[in-house]
């Protein structure tokens, strides 16, 4: 029995092999991109999972009430974790963790690089799940210049593991030259793996820290407080008792500021960091916490390899039933000699199943083949033994159940359903007159088109991204941090001597980014961001002075007591006449007034996913700044770079030379969208692919089961073209219902993923009618080919049995 049913099979495959081919090419493509989105997903739901205290392991939120908005934090103040756990058995550990974006430069000799730093208690370790190779964590932490590196950083310094007692430096850090004595290495840990929301280079005791910034405040949110909840303890009850407690303590605090009176606590699981689904800032990554995503991310990829499955399962059951009625006369003998519906089933279903199967196989070739691609895309670090894993065998066997479910059983069942008068009678329905079918063609064809609209719109976002005016040319302007504690103002100076003369460079403005702070004007209080500058800054970014005048050293109070602003600071003060005027700033800046000398063109400081914000501009050469920006020549870039590690290196010798291009850093900030333009744009076309294999599988079939019909239509005179729209009317009636589908759901959509941008480019009609161009244009060459083809044959061939 199982010999015959493995031969009825096997001759039934090689003479449908076309069709077979394009079924299992499409169910392959399908299943490996959602085997892709499987291994995503299955990575981003790891993140953090490692932590031996999980689930036990929280980070402390905190939430306070500002201008009518509810603003959240991933971060605390100093006080917080040493305060709870005094007070509360409930909790078995505390650490604070600062860092994650905080780098510095660390020497050994006269070798220095420029290490992420974190700051933490020395319960680290019993927090944390980070395996040490070298030291003990108890103590490892324990004296304030002790430090813990990971194996990357020995092997970078040292070029060997077993360097415990060895010294480093940290020069010109606050911290370091009021302690007066070197680093020791007091341990060596394993370096953080790739799904960790914690990532460093090396720990620093958080009494490091206090040395230089000592801070007892109850309403400041700037690090990172994790803790160890007991067993038994209850989240609801802790969060109670971190609310009473920071009541209780910090009631002479919150007098003298009333917003602190609506700050309140909560509990964040360690492993809901990474995707955030509770949606709380990471403080600019100062909370130790880097690597954040969001769920929607591998919703939307779980989303398109299950559309694009879907469409290779549509491909399957829309040909495996027309294909099918070729043998409606095998179904019919078979039931009119006493077979039963039940082995009828099993034969075509064991058929389906050989194809998946097949398919199968081909798919997770293509994803051991394509995983680097894929991890190039995805921004990710999957390695092949990942592929092998339990869960990742379950997604396997999970997809060919649904594939044989929904791609083979429908046709099976529906096949085996035909009595043997419909089938011995030449009653039943040929390929491209099946309702269900072409209800599922329509579907198809109206996932491929959103696909070709949401890639369309990506792009458009994109190019408007780097086409937009921001206010300022970022054009050959580099960019060099100058991090510790030095006279930046000398190194601006040293900067502007040693280049004077070369003609690969021109202005080197000082500047500094100083967040919001809050400013004063005519009793009016709101936020500004803050950004030190000085007399280059804006000429050399070609930025437009409206009113006023810029800085200028003819002017020696300009130094101290002048500032430029923006367009939308003036708006937002609501001040008619702002040069001259006067403004507060808060008392980083002193509380004296600072005098309006002009306004600025507005321009783009944040990306264009934010609005334009008041913004002052005091002078860097009194105020201080942390950039070097300098203007090369075009065509000079190679020169210029080596000329300024050489000045920077005699300038500050004892610092790492790094240097970013404005222009790449504001591209940075579009790297997520630019990598869902790629993964999309590759999904449509994917998408694309399989609609046009499965519409030349139908055609081409439906063709065939009328190449009779086909001859005599050429006898009695008709043309190609007739007969090939003839074929076409169906087809294109489904297309655009398919256009018609995608365009309405895509409208809505895509106007949701703009609306996270301030700015952003529109939704022009040609939008739809391009993409629904593209697939009406492939179905018509797809069917007009075949179907000419099928007019151009010898009728005396196709109609001699007749």
């Amino acid at each position: 029995m199982f010999k015959t049913f493995l031969k009825i099979a096997a001759r039934q495959l090689w003479q449908g092999r076309l069709y077979a081919v394009i079924n299992v090419i499409g169910l392959a493509i399908g299943t490996a991109c959602m085997l892709f989105a499987a291994i995503y997903t299955s990575d981003e739901r790891s993140f953090d999972g490692f932590h031996r205290h999980n689930p036990q392991l929280y980070r402390i939120t905190s939430s306070y009430h500002e201008r009518g908005e509810r603003i959240s934090s991933g971060g605390t103040g100093q006080v917080q974790g040493p305060a709870f756990q005094a007070r509360m058995p409930e909790i078995m550990h505390y650490a604070r963790v600062m860092g994650g974006d905080i780098y510095g430069d660390v020497r050994h000799e006269h070798h220095a690089f420029k290490l992420q730093l974190l700051f933490v208690d020395a319960s680290f370790f019993n927090v944390f799940t980070f395996p040490l190779l070298l030291g003990d964590a108890r103590t490892a932490l324990q004296n304030v210049n002790s430090v813990v590196i990971t194996r990357r950083t020995a092997m970078k310094f040292f070029n060997r593991t077993d360097v415990l007692g060895e010294l480093l430096q940290m020069d010109a850090d606050p911290s370091a030259m009021r302690i007066g004595k070197p680093l020791v290495i007091t341990g060596v840990a394993e370096d953080p793996p790739a799904n960790s929301s914690v990532q460093f280079d090396i720990l620093f005791p958080f009494e490091f820290m206090k040395v230089s910034f000592d801070d007892t405040s109850w309403l400041n949110a700037y690090l990172g407080t994790f803790v160890v909840l007991r067993p038994d303890a209850r989240p609801d009850q802790v969060v109670r008792k971190f609310n009473r407690i920071a009541s209780a303590l910090s009631q002479t605090q919150r007098k003298d500021h009333p917003e602190a009176t609506t700050i309140t606590y909560g509990l964040q699981k360690m492993t809901d960091i990474h995707l955030n689904t509770q949606e709380i800032p990471n403080q600019n990554g100062e909370s130790g916490i880097v690597n954040t995503s969001r769920p929607v991310y591998f919703y939307i990829f779980i989303g398109m390899a299950g559309f694009i499955l879907i469409m290779a399962s549509i491909n399957f059951v829309n040909i495996h039933i027309a294909s099918s009625m070729k043998r409606a006369k095998e179904v019919g003998i078979r039931k009119a000699t006493g077979s039963g519906r039940g082995p009828i089933i099993m034969q075509f279903l064991g058929e389906s199943a050989i194809l998946v199967g097949i398919s199968m196989v081909f798919a997770v070739l293509f994803v051991i083949l394509l995983l680097p691609a894929f991890n190039h895309l995805a921004q990710k670090q999957i390695a092949l033994n990942q592929l092998w894993s339990l869960e990742l065998m379950g997604w396997l066997a999970f997809i060919f159940v649904v594939n044989i479910a929904c791609a083979a059983l429908y046709p099976a069942w529906l096949i085996a359903g035909l009595t043997p008068i419909e089938t011995l009678y030449s009653k039943t329905r040929l390929a491209g007159r099946n309702p269900a079918g072409n209800v599922l063609m329509v579907f198809q064809f109206a996932m491929a088109v959103l696909l070709g609209i949401a890639s369309v719109v990506f792009y458009r976002q994109m190019h408007f991204i780097r086409s937009k005016n921001l206010g300022y040319n970022p054009d050959q302007i580099v960019k060099i941090a100058i991090q510790g504690v030095r006279d930046v103002r000398q190194v601006h100076t040293r900067f502007q001597n040693e280049l004077a003369g070369d003609p690969a460079f021109g202005a080197i403005s000082l500047a500094g980014e100083f967040g919001n702070r809050d400013v004063v004007v005519k009793g009016q209080k709101f936020l500004a961001n803050v950004r030190t500058v000085d007399t280059d800054y804006l000429p050399m970014l070609e930025m437009k002075l409206l009113q006023g005048r810029n800085f200028s050293r003819a002017f020696s109070s300009d130094e101290k007591f002048g500032v430029l602003v923006n367009e939308a600071f003036v708006k937002k003060s609501g001040i008619t006449e702002p040069v001259g005027k006067t403004l507060i700033p808060d008392d980083h800046f002193g509380k004296q007034g600072l005098t309006i000398l002009g306004v600025v063109g507005d321009f783009h400081f944040n990306s264009l996913k934010e609005r334009i914000g008041p913004m002052i501009m005091p002078m860097s050469t009194y105020y201080g700044g942390g950039d070097l920006w300098i203007k090369i020549a075009q065509n000079r870039k190679s020169y210029a770079i080596s000329r300024l590690e050489t000045t920077f290196r005699k300038v500050v010798p004892d610092a790492v030379f790094e240097y970013t291009f404005l222009h790449d850093a504001n591209a940075r900030a579009y790297a997520t969208e630019l990598r869902w333009q790629q993964i999309i744009t590759l999904a449509a076309i994917v998408a694309i692919i399989i609609c046009s294999l499965g519409l030349f599988g139908l055609a081409h079939l439906a063709i065939t089961q009328r190449r009779r019909e086909t001859g005599i239509r050429v006898v009695l005179g008709a043309t190609g073209y007739d007969i090939a729209l003839g074929f076409s009317k169906n087809f294109i009636r489904i297309i655009f219902i398919a256009i018609l589908m995608a365009s309405v759901s895509g409208h809505y959509l895509m106007q949701s993923w703009l609306g996270q941008f301030a700015y952003h480019a529109g939704l022009p009609w040609w939008v739809y009618a391009c993409s629904g161009a593209v697939a009406l244009a492939l179905a018509l060459v797809t069917v007009f080919a075949q179907a000419l083809r099928a007019a151009a044959a010898n009728p005396v061939k196709v109609l001699r049995t007749e």
